[in-house]
């Protein structure tokens, strides 16, 4: 190329991948390279991500012409503004993909679905997960809550696939107690219940790996069962697919909490307790990524401590990466509870899904709870909602690498994080006044929270959804979404910023015209000030937190059990019938 082409020190040859593609942004423009053909820049811009080709189009008129034309461009950036990776191909095309983008974005935005679906699912419940668009559930045939054999699995109705489908399994083919799904990877493994009504015989913990489809053992498993020894009887235990970790964290009388990983595919421990000992008052656990966990605890007025591993090798040496410390509370407070829960991982998008949402974006929702140890108190108990977006925790992990990795002195301590440094931006506190939540599962899918609230004052049930992936000019367009008549196929779109909300200024509601839908919504509502919780029996001075957030409610026709949510539907459980046998579930279609 000729060197009046570019003013830089590598050609536009060289770039190949992501971190040559940012390089652009630093090549100064001259007339003979700005008047490449727009070929040729459009195949530049989409070796970028969505973030950095939206850089780009503000360089001059001709890159956002440029960007603009281009549906797969506008696609890229899109997808990064809702928080959404793209997935695997298939027949829909770049333009289809584009248009159920957009159509998700706008009944996100409104709680307006397209359709209300009752998928039956008979018989007892002993445990349920929703992942990947899937929701399989085990129960027992007889009283035995550790014995469960029947599994049922039903591959939820979408806009894209109204039908949907349902596979049986009477008899698994051995005793259950609890399982972890990934549909992703036609993976489900089991946690061995005993023969008896009992917890679990001492010295043996016992998973068993199987393919969701046929039950045979998995053919990526080098060994069918994964073992770790325990001591004592497990009391409760809870299990998670990140990728090819299997995470089991499991209490122990008297009530101490276990940590085990496994690689599922070589067969091998890579965690237990032999190499990582749980922080004093571990209260809960949850991954980060399928290299990185979490735990939180009751020590020093409540703590989140992070965690990386390496799973090359077995029996790894776990890093212990920060601490961040919760606010400040009075001397004789305590932390009673810090629970915590987040959306299903897979490995990689479904077959039948165009996009998922991505890892960086997904929220975790703590709850938390004071305590005030003195019965006269005026109050002794102050319960709260913790939101916290897991980018917060990638970015730690992060730095704590960069750290190590310049061999400053004490580069392996971990980090110390006190509120004052990292709360007030990244988390966003809520007092507790919504219905017990706690033990539901997948009430959260990626930016998004679903929460039962109380009963209006005409006892009418209600639903609330928060979005943490806030954006100036995607609220704006959720806002103003187009109207049916208008060409989705089109490529261009509004500009979108990737950027936090700067300004707490409300944006006006439009009303739109009259749709034919199942749900009425109450108007969306933009939280972007800080909210201060001033609570002097708790806390020694008043503090803030600010995450911004999307707030909408929604008034249900019927009261239901649990409320479940993934990227594309919202999953509704009615109340257990009187002999305990679970009712059809209801599928809100996006």
């Amino acid at each position: 190329m000729p060197a009046q082409f570019v003013d830089a020190d590598r050609s536009l040859s060289t770039l190949t991948c992501y971190k040559d593609a940012v390089a652009i942004l630093a090549i100064k423009p001259s007339s003979c390279f700005i008047d490449l053909p727009p070929e040729l820049w459009t195949a530049i811009f989409l070796l970028m991500d969505g973030r950095t080709i939206l850089r780009c189009s503000a360089v001059c008129h001709r890159f956002k012409d440029i960007i603009q034309a281009s549906m797969e461009l506008q696609y890229r950036i899109e997808l990064a503004a809702d928080g959404m990776v793209d997935g695997p191909p298939s027949s829909l095309t770049v333009g289809e993909r584009l248009i159920r983008l957009r159509e998700l974005r706008r009944s996100w935005a409104t709680l307006q679905w397209s359709s209300k679906i009752s998928v039956p699912m008979p018989g007892p419940c002993h445990a349920y997960e929703l992942v990947g668009g899937v929701f399989c559930k085990m129960h027992h045939s007889a009283p035995q809550p550790f014995r469960a054999r029947h599994l049922t699995a039903a591959w939820l109705p979408s806009a894209l696939d109204p039908q949907g489908r349902t596979l049986v399994r009477e008899n698994v083919g051995f005793p259950t107690r609890d399982f972890a799904v990934d549909p992703s990877q036609d993976l489900i493994i089991y946690f061995k219940g005993g023969e008896g009504n009992a917890l679990i015989a001492p010295s043996a913990l016992e998973l068993q790996v199987r393919t969701l489809s046929t039950n045979e053992g998995h053919p990526e498993a080098r060994s069918v069962t994964l073992r770790t020894s325990v001591l004592l009887p497990v009391s409760s235990a809870f299990m998670q697919i990140v990728d090819d970790i299997i995470g089991m964290w499991f209490l122990i009388e008297p009530e101490r909490t276990h940590i085990t990983l496994w690689n599922w595919k070589t067969g091998r421990v890579i965690v237990d307790q032999s190499t990582f000992c749980a922080p004093p008052k571990t209260w809960d656990v949850s991954f980060i990524s399928s290299r990185a966990f979490f735990v939180t605890t009751a020590q020093k007025g409540g703590t989140i401590e992070i965690f990386t591993f390496d799973a090359r090798t077995p029996k790894s040496n776990v890093t212990h990466v920060a601490s961040l410390h919760l606010p400040t509370i009075l001397p004789h407070i305590r932390v009673s509870n810090f629970s915590t829960h987040t959306g299903p991982f897979l490995a990689r998008p479904p077959s039948d899904r165009p996009f998922v949402a991505a890892n960086e974006e997904r929220t975790h929702v703590f709850s938390l709870h004071y305590v005030d140890p003195n019965p006269e108190a005026v109050r002794r108990l102050m319960r709260f909602c913790v939101f916290l977006k897991n980018s917060t925790l990638e970015r730690y992990i992060r730095q704590h690498q960069s750290r190590s990795g310049v061999g400053e002195e004490g580069s392996t301590v971990p980090l110390a994080v006190p509120w004052e440094e990292w709360g007030r931006e990244n988390t966003r506190f809520m007092v507790h006044h919504w219905s017990q939540f706690e033990w539901l599962s997948r009430y959260v899918h990626g930016h998004r929270v679903v929460l039962p609230a109380p009963a209006t004052r005409n006892g009418r049930a209600m639903m609330c959804v928060l979005d943490f992936n806030v954006r100036r000019d995607v609220w704006r367009s959720q806002c103003y979404p187009p109207d049916d008549d208008d060409a989705m196929d089109t490529p261009k779109a509004a500009v979108i910023s990737l950027d936090r909300p700067t300004t707490p200024t409300p944006q006006p509601i439009v009303p739109q015209r009259t749709r034919e839908r199942y749900a009425i919504s109450k108007h969306p509502r933009l939280i972007t000030e800080p909210s201060v919780e001033d609570h002097p029996l708790f806390f020694p001075v008043p503090y803030e937190t600010a995450l911004p957030y999307r707030e909408l409610w929604h008034e249900q026709e019927v009261e239901y059990s649990g409320i479940m949510v993934d990227e594309e539907r919202i999953v509704c459980l009615q109340p257990a019938s009187s002999n305990g046998d679970m009712k059809d579930i209801h599928v809100f279609t996006m």
